[in-house]
């Protein structure tokens, strides 16, 4: 009777501590960042450079330039929201043209704020990031905006870049101008502001997986180099992803947009 009773009980125990609910393990929390690397900030437009990361699959940035009015209340000169981009690092380049001129010396106030996509609308994450900015037209003089379109789909997350080719070798190197997430099974349209005018520029595509070779995408022109030569308007740049070049020489060491 007494083994009995024991088993009995050792049975109710172990049907007891079955129905209890087991602890999952703590999920690794979300996250995101963004600083502002640089800014441009003329008379009438911004143009900032942005870089941080996400754990999130689909993101965006909400970017605002303000004004302070005269009882000291700041007011929004320009708002833009840039393309979704997924997970990962990213760093992009942002235009904020305001039809309000800004004067010379005055004190702007740029402000980043990460957003991801939830319940079918994007919400804040992360912080919001802020920084006083000086208008400074002199860094404004001579300079073109380049228009990156592409007729056909990213096949992979990645990045594109546009550089001023200098060096002696095929390869992604030479002045960055700027960076811009792409998503996969989307087409490209990117603005590039704030290029010295006449200078040769070549877009280079990173993709972030399957084969993680750059491929430069080449300009309607090409073999001829492209040129944005139009100031105050935007010089088109046409290309495909489909027609990629790879590098004929190793890539440099340095290299922050290949994909590990």
């Amino acid at each position: 009777m007494k083994v009995s009773r024991v088993l009995v009980l050792v049975v109710l125990a172990a049907m007891i501590f079955a129905a209890l609910p087991v602890s999952a393990a703590p999920a690794q929390a979300d996250s995101v960042s963004v600083g502002i690397v640089s800014a441009s900030v003329c008379k009438d437009v911004t143009t900032a450079t942005l870089s941080g990361s996400s754990t999130y699959s689909n993101n965006r940035l909400d970017v605002g330039i303000y004004y302070k009015n005269d009882k000291g209340q700041y007011v929004l000169l320009k708002q833009v929201f840039t393309p979704a981009f997924g997970s990962g690092s990213f760093t992009m380049l942002v235009s904020l043209p305001y039809s309000a001129a800004a004067t010379e010396g005055e004190v702007l106030r740029l402000d980043v704020q990460v957003q991801r996509l939830s319940g079918g609308k994007y919400v804040d994450v992360g912080p919001l990031v802020m920084e006083n900015v000086t208008v400074a037209d002199k860094n404004c003089l001579d300079k073109c905006s380049v228009v990156v379109d592409t007729t056909d789909r990213a096949p992979a997350d990645g990045t594109i870049t546009l550089r001023s080719h200098f060096g002696a070798w095929f390869r992604p190197e030479g002045r960055l101008h700027g960076a811009v997430p792409i998503m996969s099974g989307r087409k490209a349209h990117a603005v590039f502001p704030g290029v010295p005018c006449d200078w040769p520029v070549r877009v280079w595509y990173y993709p972030k997986s399957g084969d993680k070779t750059p491929k430069m995408l080449p300009a309607q022109y090409w073999p001829n180099e492209f040129q944005a030569n139009k100031l105050d308007v935007s010089n088109p740049y046409a290309t495909a992803f489909g027609k990629g070049l790879k590098p004929t020489h190793p890539l440099e060491d340095n290299d922050p947009f290949v994909a590990k």
